[in-house]
């Protein structure tokens, strides 16, 4: 694997976004595929859903494109290819679908559950485990199961963050260049590509998305790409980076896997559906503490670069050590968090911020 590929990986992304993104937005406007303006939205004027449409075309091309010219880097899992396109496409097309006429959280579930059957049908499962302190385990017949609720868990982390312009997309860049590293550094080079193509693609889209956003993601871009963040933590060769695949793609996934964790969490606690969405994420508390749109990105992809570092920490340093550090860190922030939206849920917890507004 060469910088030549990665580079050609990220160009092909970046360039096919930049070319299809300006008539994609016209056409959007045209036929009326907008996010309307409502009660609980943040946009004042309807926005162009065509993020995910955009996103299928630049990956899948760039990574065919890679392919072509350099079928080596894929050596031992182009098999699986059909099968990764396959998934991708069902998640892509309930997504859109989720877009045009909103379906039911159960379709959606039933949809991902597919999409991770396939992956396990091409080759990809979780089997061996590692965990921290106990060493790898085999899982035996249960790996389908740890498989399909991984690939689940990975594709809705990306979708729950998707809430203010540019806080998905800047997130999920931060961690796809990690991800890239990784691969590089592991000489995974499916992995590499797959990240690099996800890169190409968000830096240009992200130029899109900022602050006020001319096109959002939809859920047809948002749950593509937390499943090709499932299907890159798949494609590590599992038996020699046990470690390596499931805990670096889960820490350079750091903050929309926290958000997903609390979010599951405190519909437990409060005897919610879990399945249900609200509007009670971690950047909505902070938006009803009064920080403005911006302040909260820029907070969440302070959160997401230290993540990264965590994940790349895990290479160079001893892993325990880096666990235990981590999982301080997770601590505070668990513990941080659940004080400041307690003192938000007080009465006149948040009175004076919203006086402001």
């Amino acid at each position: 694997m060469s910088w030549t590929t990665l580079l050609s990986a990220i160009a092909a992304a970046a360039i096919v976004t930049a070319v299809l993104m300006p008539p994609a937005l016209r056409l959007a406007h045209r036929f009326r595929f907008l996010d309307p303006p409502g009660l609980h939205k943040r946009h004042k004027t309807p926005v162009p859903l065509v993020g995910g449409i955009v996103l299928f075309v630049a990956l899948w091309g760039s990574v065919a494109l890679t392919y072509l010219l350099f079928p080596d880097t894929f050596e031992g899992q182009a098999g699986s290819l059909p099968y990764l396109l396959c998934g991708a496409l069902i998640v892509f097309l309930v997504g859109l679908s989720d877009d045009l006429t909103p379906l039911s959280a159960w379709t959606k579930l039933f949809a991902q559950v597919a999409a991770g059957l396939i992956l396990y049908m091409g080759g990809l499962s979780i089997d061996p485990i590692s965990a921290p302190f106990l060493g790898s385990f085999e899982i035996g017949q249960f790996s389908i199961l740890i498989t399909v609720l991984w690939v689940v868990l990975l594709t809705n982390a990306v979708n729950l963050i998707d809430g203010l312009d540019g806080l998905a997309a800047g997130v999920s860049l931060i961690a796809a260049v990690t991800m890239a590293v990784i691969g590089l550094l592991y000489q995974a080079g499916s992995v590499a590509v797959f990240a690099c193509a996800l890169a190409g693609f968000l830096a240009v889209f992200l130029f899109y998305n900022r602050y006020p956003a001319k096109t959002f993601l939809g859920d047809s871009g948002s749950l593509q790409i937390g499943f090709y963040f499932a299907v890159v933590s798949l494609l590590v060769p599992v038996k020699t980076f046990t470690a390596a695949a499931l805990y670096l793609p889960l820490l350079a996934l750091g903050v929309p896997i926290l958000e997903t964790t609390i979010s599951i969490s405190r519909r437990l606690m409060a005897g919610r559906n879990v399945m249900k969405a609200d509007r009670r994420h971690l950047f909505h508390y902070l938006a009803l503490a009064g920080l403005s749109p911006r302040a909260i990105v820029w907070i969440f992809y302070l959160l997401s670069a230290v993540f990264s570092l965590f994940a790349l920490a895990m290479y160079f340093w001893d892993r325990l050590i880096v666990f235990a550090i981590l999982v301080l860190f997770m601590v505070v922030i668990f513990t941080l968090f659940f004080i400041f939206m307690t003192s938000l849920n007080r009465p006149g917890g948040g009175s004076r911020s919203a006086k402001r507004k």
